[in-house]
């Protein structure tokens, strides 16, 4: 992601070669995502067409031009892949790569293109023509009313490390107050605004305080390296118009790329590809020194580059330097659910510190949870199978829960046959049951049928009850 460095080499890019131009035209893509803030694309190029750039400015990750003339300026923010172009010029890479070129235009993926024509007092004399390109469409644009700083998003930014950074007494009051990491503390926008992944990283590895480090533990002296270094990498990084070939040798953005375990198998690998130094896997140009080997600790032997999760971004360290604090634990991730509760994850190292730098509100949240989840269709047919009625489980046995008749056949298999199961003998003690009732009720008619004598000369007898109960039988 562009961070604080790269935002101020595209202000610079705006403020140096477009300065005094004005806007004659403006190629606005419709895209519902970038455009925010209650703007649409047609009403972006429709306010700032026709008026004249007279400056640019930046806090944070955010920034802006300022135009003339009536009217709100056009606020920009590059999320993980915006850029700034130039026709004619590459692009304000973070980490160049080869499909970024100066000759395509317009270029690819670009959500407005302003063309610009030269004024009197303006920078140049020949027009120009300025492009927003974002691919993954993270970044944002928006129109704000002057003055920016006192509208949001940039209202509710901290302190800008290259702007107006705060002495050590303010610093230490603000950072004291704080809870969680000290990565995560300094990558919040509210506390340091343009401070992200990979600037985290490197202010914490020069100032040799580990990334999970509770902000309570930290020493006087870990917050006058901290507060020293938050502006001093931003300022390094600055001052090479950000770009990473040419950033110090011993910083730890340069060796982080490969993501290995330690240099060690980087260079064993290095020594497989004929000396040949690995790209990243995001296909970013290789920004390691030419002149080394390996990133070296303080007695020359190669570092040990460890990567780990803290507040839910990959981070670097070397950890023979970066040390926690004696008696200090790193406290181990917690599930909390939720979507992905159920989902695979990568092995996660014991010693990563957990996503939140908060407290836990309840001891209960110690332990891990595991969500129900509700049977699938598959698995309520094999309950079933097996005779297992998965919704009435904490009830008591009913009529419906009896064995199936092929499970009744397979247990009187197991016990010798249908003579020897137990419900064969309950059967033949009621069939003879009913068969000695049946012997009486027919000795019974026939004894009634004796006693009835046959009458002559009747085409219909008459009706007795014994009659009528013979019928009864016979029915």
């Amino acid at each position: 992601m562009p961070e604080l460095p790269e935002v101020e080499r595209a202000r610079k890019l705006i403020e140096d070669s477009c300065k005094g131009y004005k806007i004659a035209s403006v190629d606005a893509q419709e895209d519902s995502i970038i455009f925010t803030g209650g703007t649409d694309h047609n009403e972006f190029a429709k306010e700032i067409a026709g008026r004249s750039i007279t400056g640019c400015e930046r806090k944070g990750k955010t920034f802006w031009m300022t135009l003339s003339g009536e009217g709100r300026y056009p606020v920009m923010h590059f999320g993980m892949t915006g850029m700034i172009q130039l026709k004619g010029q590459e692009p304000t890479w973070y980490r160049r790569r080869p499909k970024e070129s100066a000759d395509v235009w317009p270029p690819r993926f670009y959500k407005f293109v302003l063309k610009l024509e030269p004024q009197e007092g303006s920078i140049a004399d020949e027009p120009r023509e300025l492009a927003f390109i974002d691919g993954r469409r993270l970044g944002r644009l928006r129109l704000v009313s002057d003055p920016v700083s006192s509208h949001p998003p940039v209202s509710e930014l901290g302190f800008d490390p290259i702007l107006n950074h705060p002495t050590l007494e303010e610093f230490t009051k603000l950072l004291v107050n704080k809870k969680g990491t000290v990565k995560g503390v300094i990558m919040d926008q509210a506390f340091s605004a343009g401070v992200g992944n990979w600037v985290a990283d490197e202010v914490l590895y020069q100032a040799r305080i580990h990334p999970s480090c509770p902000i309570p533990a930290l020493s006087e002296q870990n917050i006058r390296d901290l507060h020293h270094q938050l502006r001093a990498v931003p300022l390094t990084a600055i001052s090479v118009n950000a770009d990473s070939k040419l950033f110090p040798s011993d910083w730890l953005f340069r060796w982080r790329w490969s993501k290995g375990t330690t240099q060690k198998k980087q260079m064993e690998k290095d020594k497989k590809s004929k000396g040949k130094k690995v790209v990243d896997g995001e296909g970013g140009e290789d920004v390691e020194p030419e002149d080394k080997e390996f990133l070296e600790l303080p007695d020359g032997s190669p570092a040990t580059i460890k990567f780990i999760e803290v507040g839910g971004r990959t981070t670097a360290l070397v950890e023979e330097l970066q040390k926690m604090p004696e008696g200090v634990e790193i406290k181990p991730k917690i599930s909390k659910g939720g979507k992905r509760a159920g989902a695979k994850r990568k092995k996660v190292a014991k010693e990563e510190e957990s996503d939140e730098g908060s407290e836990l509100s309840d001891q209960s949240d110690l332990e891990e949870q595991k969500p129900k989840r509700p049977l699938t269709a598959r698995q309520k047919a094999a309950a079933e199978k097996k005779g297992i009625n998965s919704n009435l489980a904490s009830q008591t046995k009913t009529e419906d829960n009896k064995p199936s008749a092929a499970k009744r056949r397979a247990i009187g298999a197991r016990t010798g046959g249908s003579k020897n199961h137990p419900d064969s003998e309950v059967k033949k003690e009621k069939g003879s049951t009913e068969c000695r009732k049946s012997k009486k009720q027919v000795e019974a008619v026939g004894e009634k049928l004796a006693k009835i004598k046959p009458q002559k000369g009747r085409k219909k007898a008459a009706s007795t009850p014994e009659s009528s109960e013979l019928s009864d039988l016979v029915e």
